[in-house]
């Protein structure tokens, strides 16, 4: 379960071996000179369809890391969108890749960056990101303009709105996604759309997306921005023949480019994933009670959702996550709210090394109030993705916890690469209070994982409803 660089006469070929399974990675396009573990390792996947994962070490998502990182993954995409497509070279690309590679003056750079008059774009513009994995990456790339609004794709159900964009990732564990613009202007007005995910495989899902937009709202100009590109010839194919027959044009961009190829089987063990189900009791059933913050951030969208058990949630969405769409200016109201919470949660820490768990989607917000809580911060979040954890050295996934979803009943949530007894305190990021006895699984895990202290931050609670 180790990887190697091959020896062969080709030092752009990478091989990652996965028990019986290889992954063979040949680098073909890498415009900032990024080694391939600065950005990605892998992992054994549990999926039928393809049983390997790219594990990104730069999005806060599977991998604990540095809050400053994903949002510098963010703005280099950002960054490399303009010099590509509008031929504008940013001023602060050199630093911000640097920074990326050698992790030092993250906090300066991108303190740097912000403080920048955000990039006009030429024509309004519709960033996408890609639930769940991208909801973060999507939203830091469109922190940079101007003339810009972000829409976040969705699992969840909300009976009270019409999904007005339906597709499908054809390769997930979770194929549906949803979009909820409350604003239908959101979707008809901009002239260029760009899809943001962490890696394009096959690129069937941008495909998908992109037909869904352009019989429903047509466009002729998309953009998709990935930090991997995976593609083959065959399916570069495919996106020709789709500007072909719709008389669009796709533009593609991203931070590394190549072709896998991969052989022999994939692990293929039982899974059970789902833990038991709790009693009603609520935290009386745990040792020690979590602490509770509650944010109570009034900028809410008034929706509920249900899940597949039949169980509504009554208690509202923050805005402010662009699940339901955001404006640039929208955007500025943020940024000043992380710092200010963060300010305020840096006083509470009590802990040198602190890890802050994102939930899900909601990946953003808790990323950017992180960055300002301080040094010794870890960040990343839970995510529904099965993989196989293994502690074996240069293996994506040294360890890993699953608890029963709050929000979606019926699914596993997954916490990885967290050591047992590392962390002294973990603040854990959950967008809107649920009832509490659906928190038990996740404070019970992270309990198991031997952190002191456990506090809860709820973007809203129940009362605002």
């Amino acid at each position: 379960m180790n990887n190697t660089i091959s020896s062969v006469c080709l030092p752009k070929i990478h091989t990652y071996n996965l028990g019986d399974q290889k992954v063979s990675v040949r680098i073909e396009n890498n415009p900032f000179d990024f080694l391939p573990e600065t950005l990605f390792c892998l992992a054994a996947r549990k999926n039928k369809k393809r049983g390997f994962l790219f594990v990104s070490n730069v999005l806060g998502k599977h991998v604990p890391v540095d809050p400053y990182v994903p949002l510098l993954a963010g703005a280099a995409l950002a960054v490399q969108y303009l010099s590509e497509i509008h031929g504008v070279d940013h001023v602060d690309t050199q630093d911000i890749i640097q920074a990326l590679k050698s992790k030092e003056n993250m906090k300066k750079v991108y303190g740097t960056v912000l403080s920048r008059v955000r990039c006009a774009l030429p024509e309004e513009t519709l960033f996408i990101g890609f639930a769940e994995t991208a909801t973060g990456l999507g939203h830091a790339a469109f922190s940079l303009f101007d003339n810009a609004h972000y829409l976040h794709t969705t699992r969840e159900q909300i009976p009270l709105l019409a999904s007005e964009l339906n597709f499908n990732e054809d390769h997930s564990h979770a194929v549906n996604h949803r979009c909820y613009p409350l604003d239908l202007e959101l979707l008809m007005n901009p002239k260029t759309v760009i899809l943001v995910d962490d890696e394009i495989t096959t690129g069937n899902t941008a495909l998908n997306i992109i037909r869904a937009i352009y019989y429903k709202f047509p466009k002729t100009s998309f953009v998709v921005l990935s930090l991997l590109d995976w593609r083959t010839s065959e399916n570069r194919a495919n996106f020709t023949m789709l500007e072909q027959q719709l008389d669009i044009k796709i533009h593609t961009v991203s931070l590394l480019e190549g072709e896998i190829t991969v052989s022999g089987d994939s692990i293929n063990e039982q899974i059970n994933d789902v833990t038991p189900s709790f009693g009603s009791n609520v935290f009386t059933k745990l040792n020690v009670l979590p602490e509770l913050k509650f944010l109570d951030l009034r900028d809410v969208v008034s929706v509920f959702s249900e899940d597949s058990t039949g169980y509504q949630n009554y208690t509202p969405y923050l805005k402010l996550t662009g699940r339901f769409g955001l404006s640039s200016s929208d955007n500025l109201e943020t940024l000043s709210l992380a710092r200010k919470i963060g300010a305020e949660l840096k006083n509470d820490r009590i802990g040198t090394k602190t890890l802050c768990l994102g939930t899900g989607e909601f990946m953003y917000f808790p990323m950017l109030i992180s960055a300002y809580m301080g040094r010794g911060v870890s960040y990343h979040s839970t995510t529904r993705s099965p993989i196989y954890a293994f502690a074996r050295p240069h293996y994506a996934i040294q360890s890993g916890f699953t608890y029963r979803c709050s929000d979606e009943w019926s699914i596993a949530n997954y916490v990885y690469n967290v050591p047992l007894k590392y962390y002294e305190e973990v603040y854990v990021f959950i967008e809107r209070e649920v009832r509490h006895e659906r928190l038990i699984p996740m404070v019970t895990m992270l309990r198991e994982l031997g952190i002191p202290r456990l506090v809860l931050v709820l973007g809203v609670s129940a009362v605002n409803g």
